[in-house]
């Protein structure tokens, strides 16, 4: 199956074209030397991937990206047979033109949608785990979109919003166990970095967000479930609110 995975979720516009083996495939990957339980080692394959870092220009950057990311490939959208998006968290004008990109694609080509947690595909793009992983994105307002997940892949904590200075805090109380942290706001967190939390490394490395969100999606490509709802994670309500009544000048 050829699926394109697009992520809208930080100021990066991501386009991938992602080739997800079937079954059978999966295990000749197995008996080839890939690793039981990693499934986008063993299941994705990914062929062409074209990103641009754009915060204001994500409804212009993200079709051209994916047009060059399928000629990349050497194939066209009629070859896809799936789309995966990124539905966040993020900011309401870049999902929205990530969803509603894949949702016109869907419907154009007759294939099916799938959603994923940004943060659940980036934790994907680095398994297998060393250990605990943190993945934080930019929230702006002085804030950090942030998750949590467990060696085994599982997300543990989040996603959700907090201030870089209280993240020591909160996964203490949690008990989260830090090894890795990555994500466009992992820099983000060095001013708070210290005894309480410490030690943890960046994330190394390169890693394809086209490949990691397919890689989340794998089991419901893969068994052909029925998509859910492309529900975008804003985590917080939007900046721009309708206004109220007008009021009247004549105190009636």
């Amino acid at each position: 199956m050829l699926v394109l995975a697009l992520d809208t979720s930080t100021p990066a516009v991501t386009a991938g074209v992602v080739r997800l083996r079937q079954p059978d495939g999966i295990i000749a990957a197995h008996e080839a030397g890939a690793a039981v339980g990693d499934p986008p080692s063993a299941a994705v394959e990914l062929l062409a991937e074209r990103s641009v870092t754009d915060p204001y220009a994500h409804a212009e950057r993200l079709m051209p990206l994916s047009l060059e990311a399928l000629a990349a490939a050497g194939r066209t959208l009629r070859d896809l047979g799936a789309v995966v998006v990124g539905l966040g968290p993020g900011p309401f004008t870049g999902l929205r033109v990530g969803i509603a990109t894949a949702a016109a694609l869907g419907d154009g080509l007759g294939i099916a949608v799938h959603g994923v947690g940004s943060h659940d595909g980036t934790a994907r793009a680095h398994a297998p785990l060393p250990g605990g992983l943190l993945v934080v994105t930019d929230a702006r307002r002085r804030e950090v979109y942030l998750s949590a997940y467990r060696a085994d892949g599982s997300r543990q904590l989040g996603p959700l919003v907090v201030a870089p200075a209280d993240v020591p805090a909160l996964l203490a109380d949690h008990g989260v166990q830090v090894t890795l942290v990555t994500g466009a706001g992992a820099a983000l967190l060095d001013a708070v970095r210290g005894p309480a939390f410490d030690p943890f490394v960046l994330a190394a490395g390169v890693t394809s967000a086209g490949r990691g969100l397919v890689g989340a999606a794998a089991m419901a490509l893969l068994t052909g479930a029925v998509p859910g709802p492309l529900t975008p994670l804003y985590l917080r309500r939007p900046d721009a609110t309708e206004p109220g009544a007008r009021k009247s000048v004549l105190g009636r």
